[in-house]
């Protein structure tokens, strides 16, 4: 037993389970399409932040309403969630005149930045 009297078995239990759903997400994750990860990215991202900023005790409006209210946030800020907007960095549109989908379908030798590294939140 530990300091919080938890068995060892427990911990060693729940630790497993936390590596096992990391495991999960990640093979779901690899299994997407590079613009697939990206809508969830935006997705979850705005969701998350949409929901930090909800009212404590205010009812939670109808899912088109939801989905009306993160799209307009997301149409805010292109940049920061192209998947859902379409945006494209000036320099690489101007270089090729290529749609971002153009680029995914690489009809495009120049493809976009899609790293995941960017935390706008």
């Amino acid at each position: 037993m530990n300091d919080l009297g938890i068995p060892e078995f427990l911990i060693e239990y729940l630790a497993q389970r936390a590596d096992d759903r990391a495991d999960a997400v990640t093979v779901v994750l690899a299994s997407l399409t590079d613009r697939e990860r990206r809508l969830v990215h935006d997705a979850a991202v705005m969701g998350y932040v949409q929901g930090m900023r909800h009212p404590q005790r205010e009812r939670i409006p109808k899912n088109s309403r939801i989905v009306s209210l993160v799209v307009q946030e997301c149409l805010a800020f292109p940049d920061l969630y192209p998947a859902i907007t379409g945006y494209v960095p000036e320099p690489l549109g101007a270089q090729c005149g290529l749609s971002e989908d153009e680029h995914d379908a690489d009809d495009c030798e120049i493809q976009a930045d899609t790293s995941e590294g960017d935390d706008h939140a």
